[in-house]
């Protein structure tokens, strides 16, 4: 069984990160649950509140560290999580992660890496003192912490985020050739800051705004009639729509419930 709290980010914040998760499981001594992650745009920043390797990464064949940090995801990910694992998450919006720390987004696509490593001993620290209080002080902790960065890490970067904003507005059918001429940003620039800001390429990222918006529409209605979701999402035709979701899912719509694990549907990922 898994407990999850979902808080809000303070309002300074909200442009960035969509939201603070904490996240335990409750399961037997020493077993471990087996989940599949479907492809997601969310980057995020996991503070350990357990002890180590309570996360195992099944594709890369390693644990998770303590504290990492991790996607998007353009594939399937599958992990192992552990009695006694428990979170604190930091869920970033589309290029969040980037103003905030001002690293490479493309260093954590479909793959957990060390928080530590990448962003320095505060977060170690940081983590530590996340385990001793209560918490509220925790949220305020993180709130804090995240201010400090992105006061102190302000650089000029282009800014991609009325090309992201065109991106989610569409629901994912906009061409790239409409992004250029909307942004006045020519396509390889497009595709190089995409990458950097939010670890997917602009034709990546649509597709999976147009995914994730078939499973938001199919968590929310009963009887869904998958042959109609092709027209009301704007693919060409079922075909296209069954390749997508085969591609990115590894199954067809009809197996979705199936395919689908219980710690993903609680995460909203």
């Amino acid at each position: 069984m898994f407990h999850v709290h979902a808080f809000n980010p303070h309002p300074l914040l909200r442009h960035c990160v969509d939201s603070y998760l904490i996240v335990s499981a409750e399961q037997p001594e020493g077993s471990s649950i087996e989940n599949t992650f479907f492809p997601h745009i969310t980057q995020s920043l996991v503070f350990g509140l357990d002890h180590s390797k309570t996360v195992y990464d099944c594709t890369h064949e390693e644990y998770c560290a303590l504290h990492f940090i991790a996607g998007p995801n353009d594939r399937v990910c599958r992990v192992k999580l552990f009695a006694g694992m428990k979170k604190m998450i930091i869920n970033f919006k589309p290029g969040g992660f980037f103003k905030i720390f001002h690293l490479p987004a493309n260093q954590f696509s479909n793959r957990s890496r060390d928080a530590v490593e990448f962003i320095g001993n505060q977060v170690a620290e940081i983590g530590r003192q996340l385990r001793e209080i209560h918490l509220s002080r925790k949220i305020e902790i993180i709130d804090a912490w995240l201010i400090g960065q992105l006061e102190t890490n302000k650089k000029t970067d282009r800014n991609i985020d009325e090309a992201i904003r065109l991106i989610e507005l569409s629901k994912g059918n906009i061409s790239l050739g409409t992004l250029e001429q909307a942004t006045f940003i020519t396509k390889r620039t497009l595709e190089r800051h995409f990458l950097e800001q939010l670890g997917l390429l602009p034709k990546t990222f649509s597709r999976l705004i147009r995914f994730n918006g078939v499973i938001r529409f199919v968590e929310s209605n009963l009887n869904v009639k998958w042959r109609q979701l092709a027209d009301v999402f704007g693919y060409y035709d079922q075909s296209h729509f069954i390749n997508e979701f085969k591609s990115f899912t590894g199954g067809l719509p009809q197996d979705y419930f199936s395919l689908k694990a219980g710690f993903d549907k609680i995460m909203q990922v």
